[in-house]
């Protein structure tokens, strides 16, 4: 079995505890399309490996699950931190070029570029968001967003808490367990 059907299998069994069986046929269809199972997660930083976008997402996913038991967050639907922590770095899908070398650099020939707003709006059309679901997409990033968003960041997590829970996750994925 090659890495990516390993990556997809683990894809499936983890979805299939918060989405029905049609919902995780149709999301790994159209993340197969994307790339999203053999996509770096970086060019330097973590998961700068074919397949790293996924291994990071599913670490994301896994964390905003941990904490929202332990936590015991609400969420608006019970599949959100599925759906938020898996496609949280959608935006990475086309952002890189596997090089000669085996390196990734960025790929200058995307279309749509940013980070947060980029994969809220390639999320939207997969799946429909609500809206506590699209704030934790779009602010992921937290603080390592531009100077200037800071206040939209804290304001999004006042109405939204999750959000900052969706921050936290992404931050043990990429620095604690350097997915």
């Amino acid at each position: 079995m090659s890495e990516r059907d390993k990556r997809v299998k683990a894809f499936e069994k983890l979805m299939r505890s918060g989405l029905s069986s049609t919902d995780v046929f149709y999301l790994k269809n159209q993340l197969m399309a994307a790339g999203f199972f053999t996509a770096p997660a970086s060019t330097k930083y973590h998961g700068n490996y074919e397949g790293g976008l996924f291994d990071h997402s599913f670490t994301v996913t896994s964390s905003l699950l941990s904490l929202t038991k332990r936590m015991g967050l609400n969420w608006k639907r019970k599949a959100s931190p599925y759906i938020v922590g898996m496609l949280h770095d959608l935006c990475k899908c086309d952002s890189y070029i596997h090089n000669p070398d085996g390196t990734y650099s960025y790929n200058p020939n995307i279309l749509l570029p940013g980070h947060g707003d980029k994969s809220v709006i390639l999320a939207q059309k997969i799946v429909d968001l609500t809206d506590e679901e699209m704030a934790c997409i779009r602010w992921h990033m937290g603080a390592f967003d531009d100077k200037e968003n800071w206040d939209k960041y804290g304001k999004s997590i006042e109405k939204y808490p999750n959000v900052l829970w969706t921050h936290t996750a992404d931050m043990m994925a990429a620095r604690i367990f350097k997915i």
